[in-house]
């Protein structure tokens, strides 16, 4: 039986391919999931290791919670270097100020791609971590040094002027050297410039202060007891670690922020690649088992056991799925390449270690593309057992129904309420991001699948409906390519399913990007009363000296500063507070009150006062007069007392609270804000305010002033990038999906063989033969198309009716969905290419006489 399955693989070699291709695709995109990820984790692991040789203990400003991978929480006094010189087992030690700078090169803001731009002091050779090709590290004022991927990206050199913003403004500075920073050229498209130590603490406001301390061990004293020592002398707000923990952490900080997004986002593709490939296996070994009807009775008749014949089927579903795993796994190494390609080509040139591929990754790869492979044509194998022998004796036998074929509508229902379960679950249910994820990603699986066991019911009428204008313009071919498509409702249902699954995720995330922005636009055409949004290039903060100079434009009647900052409330969880100036703020925006507020309550707005958001309230169990506890990443904890509600889920998520209370919590250097709106007085001419606004801002070149449509069309260009490299992955369960059809027709060709002889002998030329063939692959991927549009609809509102609380608005793009349709009929003219070709070349003789 095992010789029989490879004679059968053999001898049907298009189908073989075709089939693994299917599952080939799938299998590459998780196993280039886990290449890539592994790859980076590497590669920032080894950068970080690499960025502290020769620093034994590393003191920093102890974060009171988790925040971003490169922020500064605080600040150090240089009066702690000389305790820290004074401690036991120190051979030396250098303070450093790290800031965030970006670089600007002939008046032009070097882009980042939302990578960090970093600014360094120089630091001792000994705590270097700064390899340099060309020049020197800068020892006078004004000079500075770049990492080698922006020199050679803005073809600068030792000489080259350029400009870095700073807390001051932007200065003027000269290149004096050229680094690879750690031996990496890039970290992720983030800008470096290193500075003296002079200059950088000027530049952020940080006279005698340190963001950091390197501290060397004399010999003989071990890191970890030298970091004991240093830690039993310094305050509770320093944070002590080794050099090797620093750098661990750094990493592990970085990885996470990147894996919690990515991995998840690219093995969702790949699972979506997987289920179309399963359904498409699923048909394939249906259509088959159907053809081969007598081959299985002639094996019954000779003394084949059911047993037998369904370890036939299944070992041929064996060897497909491990030579499709097998390929994946090496596709998978592609599929890597690309996605770092991708990321370069958007500015994000992360940085990347030699090929991983650990053992998860294999075994992950080869029980998903096996098992998905096996479990596919396990029903296509379990009919097979159940041919008569007698059927050898029989001419156009066929396959007896299912006994579970008549409850198959009660199965699905079954099916959709399970899978409604899961999906309810991961929403309601309070669990990690992870687990929600997984629950809800099941609970679609299982409406897929109730949805394809009961598409078959709705086939004839969709066919007969969607082929009707075929077969009145193209006459017999027409209609006879609709009557095909009929004719076996099941076959077809497979078929188009594979399509709807790929184009139903495809409809569903434009249908709920197309709510985020309409949600978008639409809070800020409501709250933000301002003409004028000044915010930064790269979606950083602007310096708070900016306001000083808005003030400066003539025709500039007011302006407010909005402040964000991370806090954890109540001791749990993060959020973010608004801090602004409530005597400007409220005439520039308009608060949706509810619970009888109103903007009196913005005169309260001061002290240990917050207005907080309504799902703020709700998910904390807070009303008017109640109290929560909100602790800055500095350490400094504040008890808030609420005196009013709003409804603002888009943009003022959290809490606000006066811009005065906010500046006795946090640093300096965390002063910045994100926002600036701008007033105009009466009368002013708003272009000229605008154009004045410009010219002013040119000290603080990353900041950008905006109208309001200006920003609205800004962020919306934004999410329709991001949406393009979305439909660009999930494009891959597109072209799954137009293998499945090609191969389906190429199997119903064969097994209309004498069908299509008899049409050629009464006179259907070739051309009317690949007509009918491409029409009816049309009227199948339309079908799926139609029902894929629909579901994406559908899901599309439930997850949007779930999450309205949060503001975002259930719009449908139509024109979009549109298009989706006219790309799925073209799907179908492109599968059926090669075998309307082979239907139309198949011998009239021999088509007739074939069994």
């Amino acid at each position: 039986m095992i010789r029989l399955a490879l004679r059968d693989l053999w001898s049907r070699k298009l189908r073989t391919f075709l089939t693994t291709l299917a599952i080939l695709l799938g299998v590459a995109m998780v196993s280039g999931t886990y290449v890539i990820t592994d790859q980076i984790d590497q590669g920032f692991t080894d950068i970080f290791q690499k960025s502290v040789k020769g620093t034994d203990v590393v003191v920093t400003y102890k974060a009171a919670f988790q925040g971003q991978s490169f922020a500064t929480t605080g600040s150090l006094p240089a009066s702690m270097l000389s305790q820290v010189q004074k401690v036991p087992g120190v051979l030396q030690a250098a303070g450093q100020v790290e800031g965030s700078g970006a670089v600007v090169v002939n008046g032009k803001v070097v882009s980042t791609g939302g990578a960090p731009a970093l600014v360094f002091s120089t630091a001792p050779a000994r705590f270097a971590n700064t390899t340099y090709s060309v020049g020197v590290p800068p020892t006078k004022r004004g000079t500075v040094s770049i990492n080698t991927k922006l020199a050679q990206d803005k073809h600068l050199t030792v000489g080259s002027r350029i400009g870095v913003t700073t807390a001051l403004g932007v200065q003027n500075v000269t290149v004096c050297g050229v680094f690879d920073w750690a031996n990496a050229t890039s970290i992720g498209g983030a800008t470096m410039v290193v500075g003296t130590l002079a200059d950088v603490q000027r530049w952020f406001n940080m006279p005698n202060q340190y963001t950091g301390i390197s501290v060397a061990a004399a010999p003989g004293v071990s890191a970890d007891a030298l970091a004991k020592n240093v830690r039993a002398t310094l305050p509770a707000y320093a944070d002590v670690k080794t050099g090797q923990q620093s750098a661990a952490d750094g990493a592990k900080a970085v990885n996470d922020a990147l894996g919690a997004i990515l991995r998840p986002a690219l093995l969702a593709f790949g699972g979506v690649a997987l289920i179309v490939g399963a359904f498409i296996i699923f048909n394939a070994f249906s259509i088959t088992v159907a053809q081969r009807l007598r081959e299985f009775a002639m094996l019954r008749s000779l003394g084949a056991m059911r047993r037998q014949v369904l370890l036939s089927v299944l070992g041929e579903a064996l060897l497909l799925g491990l030579a499709a795993s097998l390929l994946g796994l090496g596709a998978g190494v592609g599929i890597a390449k690309g996605i770092n390609a991708l990321f370069k080509a958007v500015g994000a040139d992360i940085p990347t270690s030699g090929i991983v591929m650990a053992s998860r990754t294999v075994i992950v790869s080869l029980v998903i593309g096996i098992g998905v492979t096996v479990v596919s044509a396990l029903m296509p194998a379990l009919r097979a057992t159940r041919v008569p022998p007698v059927a050898a004796l029989q001419e156009g036998a066929t396959l007896p129904p299912s006994r579970l074929s008549r409850f198959t509508p009660y199965i699905a229902g079954l099916v959709a309420a399970a899978g409604v379960a899961f999906l309810v679950s991961g929403f309601v249910v309070h669990a990690t991001t992870t687990q929600r994820l997984v629950e809800m990603g099941l609970g679609v699986v299982l409406l897929f699948v109730a949805v394809a066991m009961v598409v078959k019911y709705v086939v004839r009428p969709l066919a007969k409906a969607i082929g009707w204008p075929l077969a009145k313009v193209f006459g017999s071919s027409g209609r006879l390519a609709r009557e095909n498509a009929a004719r076996n409702p099941a076959r077809t249902a497979a078929t188009a399913a594979a399509l709807m699954i790929g184009l139903a995720v495809v409809v569903f995330v434009a249908v709920f990007a197309q709510g985020l922005k309409s949600s978008f636009v639409d809070s800020v055409d409501r709250e933000v009363q301002a003409p004028f949004v000044i915010s930064d290039k790269q979606g950083q903060t602007i310096p708070a000296s900016a306001m000083n100079t808005v003030y400066t434009v003539p025709g500039v009647a007011h302006a407010a500063s909005v402040i964000t900052a991370p806090v954890r409330v109540n001791g749990k969880g993060t959020t973010n507070l608004f801090a602004v100036d409530p005597t400007t703020f409220g005439s520039m925006w308009r608060f949706h009150w509810i619970k009888g507020g109103s903007d009196q309550l913005l005169g309260r707005l001061q002290g240990d006062s917050a207005l907080v958001e309504e799902q703020f309230a709700v998910s904390h169990k807070l009303s008017v007069g109640g109290t929560f506890n909100a602790l800055t990443l500095q350490g400094k904890r504040v008890v808030f007392t609420v005196v009013g509600e709003y409804r603002d889920p888009v943009l003022a998520t959290g809490f606000v609270i006066d811009q005065t209370t906010y500046d006795a919590l946090a640093p300096v250097t965390q002063r910045d804000p994100f926002w600036i709106l701008a007033t105009t007085t009466p009368g002013a001419d708003q272009a000229q305010v605008q154009a004045g606004l410009k010219a002013a801002m040119a000290a603080y070149p990353t900041a950008q002033v905006q109208t309001k449509t200006q920003y609205t069309d800004a962020v919306k260009k934004s999410v329709n990038q991001l949406l393009s490299m979305l439909y660009a992955l999930l494009a891959v369960s597109v072209i799954i999906s137009l293998f499945g059809i090609v191969n389906t027709l190429v199997l119903t060709v064969y097994e209309r063989t004498r069908e299509i002889g008899m049409l050629r002998a009464i006179g259907t030329t070739r051309r009317q033969m690949r007509r009918i063939v491409r029409y009816e692959s049309v009227i199948t991927s339309v079908i799926g198309g139609v029902l894929g549009t629909a579901l994406g609809v559908l899901f599309a509102y439930v997850v949007t009716s779930r999450v309205a609380s949060q503001g975002i608005t259930f719009s449908v793009p139509w024109a979009q969905l549109l298009i989706f349709l006219v790309v799925a009929a073209m799907v179908g003219v492109v599968a059926a290419v090669l075998p309307a070709r082979r239907a139309s070349r198949i011998s009239i003789l021999e088509a007739i006489h074939y069994e």
